[in-house]
């Protein structure tokens, strides 16, 4: 397996789409409307938004608008899965929610690892662990101090697209906060 992490670009967006049109969600169709819009939409957007369509629409949009930043994942040409990771400035619903908190005050830039997603034929080969590599080796490279995820704290959920919490702990994540449905873990980089 010729795999390979790249960060996306504003040319990126047909790949992108194409993989949430088709591979992403293949195993649940009723995730099929997602497109990694939860991080960047008010509540009241994204409730408004219900249109596959129109939600394809609007993750374009912010693609090419450089709103929506974070990494996809090849296998050849293969787009094989996602990982919505940017600037948690650039993440106002995760800034507005204090779940996503872990109730200190830090100097210097945090990086968001938002959700992992890899396509149902690929999970469980190490894809993840190659996408938190390159994210962590990115972070650093780019000044950033912290990286920050929120996995599930209920481990039994199906579908982990925040990525798992031992996905985070064998990188070397701490635990700051449990929250209702999340756990803050952050790495210093």
């Amino acid at each position: 397996m010729e795999i390979q992490v790249r960060k996306l670009t504003k040319e990126m967006a047909d790949a992108y789409l194409n993989y949430f049109d088709h591979d992403a969600f293949s195993d649940h169709e009723e995730w099929s409307a997602c497109y990694c819009l939860e991080s960047h939409l008010s509540k009241e957007e994204n409730d408004r938004l219900e249109i596959k369509e129109e939600r394809r629409q609007k993750a374009k949009e912010l693609i090419e608008s450089g709103i929506m930043s974070g990494y996809l994942v090849y296998e050849k040409d293969r787009v094989v899965g996602w990982c919505n990771a940017g600037e948690k400035s650039g993440y106002a619903p995760v800034c507005e929610n204090k779940e996503y908190t872990a109730g200190d005050s830090l100097d210097g830039k945090i990086l968001v690892v938002y959700c992992i997603d890899i396509a149902p034929e690929y999970r469980g080969k190490g894809i993840a662990s190659l996408v938190m590599e390159q994210v962590l080796k990115d972070a650093k490279a780019e000044g950033y101090r912290y990286v920050e995820g929120y996995p599930f704290i209920n481990r039994e959920l199906e579908y982990q697209y925040r990525g798992p919490v031992r996905l985070y702990e064998k990188y070397g994540f701490e635990m700051c906060r449990a929250g209702e449905r999340v756990y803050v873990m952050r790495k210093t980089v």
